[in-house]
This record gives C-alpha cells, structure tokens and sequence, in this order.
C-alpha cells in the first residue's frame, strides 16, 4: 500500500492575512509528511485544512503532494 505524502508549501495566521512566523513556519519546511506523520507533529486535519496550534493561535498549513 502507497501512502499518499504531501509537503507544507506556506503557514499563515488562522485569517489568512499573515505568514507564520519562521519559528513555526521551518518546523515543516524541506520534509515530506504522510497525513498522519502531521498528526503526530500535532497537526489537525479537518477536510481540506491542516491547523497547527503553536504560539497561542492556530496556524492553517497549506499542503500539496509531494512529487
């Protein structure tokens, strides 16, 4: 069985108005993730969105497959 794996492309404020600082943002940069390895980060997947609390707010992680 092939498990689908994705990679975070970009982590903004839960608006959408602002990036994630580089403390939260490089946590997931240059790796690729099955859906649950970002479950066990702690990342919440809920349909087509991925949040991850950190810093006191929720931050929406933008995923695409990895190629």
């Amino acid at each position: 069985m092939v498990l689908a794996t994705y990679r975070v492309v970009e982590v903004r404020s839960a608006d959408g108005q602002s990036l994630a600082p580089p403390e939260v943002a490089e946590r997931f940069q240059h790796r690729v993730y099955t859906l649950r390895e970002l479950e066990e980060r702690g990342v919440r997947i809920a349909g087509a969105a991925a949040w991850y609390l950190s810093l006191g707010q929720d931050w929406q992680l933008k995923l695409e497959p990895a190629v």
